[in-house]
């Protein structure tokens, strides 16, 4: 791999990872809620890709798909690439499609993976998304015609039309993807809905003896970060090029989780250095286990790691490695002043 493309595989890699942890800062940092079928999110943006790009290729062209789904996607992926390097608004329209498609789904699963949050404690609420996570593998697992099954599916290059620029613009579009999710993340986090959500975290009881309905803020919060993952699974899918739903295992969101641990819950940027970390330490990892002799199987130095690493954190750094800050308010002597103005007025 030459250093170009080094650059571009970390960097895709990170914007995928980072708006991962932003989804997961959403519902972990700000509401108090961790999402256990992150993984499901995730997959369910890669699955869009796969499962629909080759197809509506085939159908806006006019072409007759011959064939099951999983022989036949790898070849009709092809066909329709090089369709779309003589034609870009071809690869638009499947871009635009698999995008809207991925959102939506999100968006509904998220709010049907609310519902046990109306009832459940926060442990078997756990086990309840864990096993929702791993229902949507499972399902495309052993349906063929979802993603090929375990034979997995092919992906259009919707960039193909680039040439040789192809992965300088999925790298823009993964960053600006990146910086979109931030934006949106942000704007949330700072604006009234976001301090409400903190409430929930700090004292529900409070909040709902506040009159919040602390149900349905849930459920909208968790269909934002659903849509968030879904992002995420898009740019994986384009990037790859290829969608099997053995890489959506529940180990995914364990891996989001430690991000966000180890970047620091409730604060902005804590998502963004936990997925840096995390990409830095693993990409560091692939090389220097197979430089140096270890009494182990080197394929789990990265898994001892990281839990080393987590678990140092937790026991001399809980706060992560950018604490939250505390809210900005006024200074007591700016308050009692303007207090003192608007009380002259009346």
């Amino acid at each position: 791999m030459g250093v170009e493309a080094a650059v571009v595989d970390v960097c895709v890699l990170y914007a995928v990872y980072a708006i991962l942890a932003l989804s997961m800062e959403l519902e972990y940092g700000e509401l108090g809620l961790p999402n256990f079928a992150k993984a499901a999110f995730f997959a369910l943006g890669a699955f869009s890709a796969g499962a629909l790009s080759a197809r509506l290729g085939v159908i806006l062209l006019g072409m007759d798909w011959e064939g099951a789904f999983r022989e036949r996607s790898w070849f009709y992926a092809t066909v329709v690439t090089r369709e779309v390097a003589r034609t870009p608004l071809l690869g638009a329209v499947i871009l635009a499609v698999v995008i809207a498609v991925a959102v939506v789904a999100a968006a509904l699963l998220g709010v049907l993976a609310s519902y046990p949050t109306l009832r459940l404690r926060e442990d078997y609420l756990a086990i309840s998304l864990i096993a929702f996570s791993e229902i949507v593998r499972v399902a495309a697992r052993n349906f063929d015609a979802i993603v090929g099954g375990t034979f997995g599916a092919g992906v259009v290059d919707v960039f193909a039309w680039a040439g040789s620029a192809r992965y300088l613009v999925l790298l823009l579009f993964a960053l600006g993807s990146l910086a979109l999710s931030y934006t949106v993340y942000l704007r949330l986090s700072t604006s009234r809905y976001g301090r409400v959500l903190r409430s929930i975290r700090d004292d529900e009881l409070a909040a709902l003896t506040l009159g919040r309905d602390v149900w349905k803020l849930r459920m909208k919060t968790l269909a934002l970060g659903s849509t968030l993952a879904a992002i995420a699974g898009v740019v994986y899918a384009l990037y790859t090029g290829a969608v099997n739903p053995d890489d959506f295992t529940v180990g995914k969101t364990f891996v989001v989780v430690m991000m966000v641990v180890l970047g620091g819950r409730g604060n902005p940027l804590g998502p963004l250095a936990g997925a840096a970390l995390y990409i830095l330490l693993d990409k560091a990892l692939s090389f220097a286990k197979h430089l140096v002799a270890i009494p182990v199987d080197v394929n789990y130095l990265s898994y001892i790691i990281f839990g080393v690493s987590l678990l140092a954190v937790l026991r001399w750094r809980p706060q992560g490695l950018m604490p939250e800050k505390p809210p900005l308010t006024l200074r007591k002597e700016v308050l009692l002043s303007y207090l003192r103005k608007e009380h002259a007025r009346e």
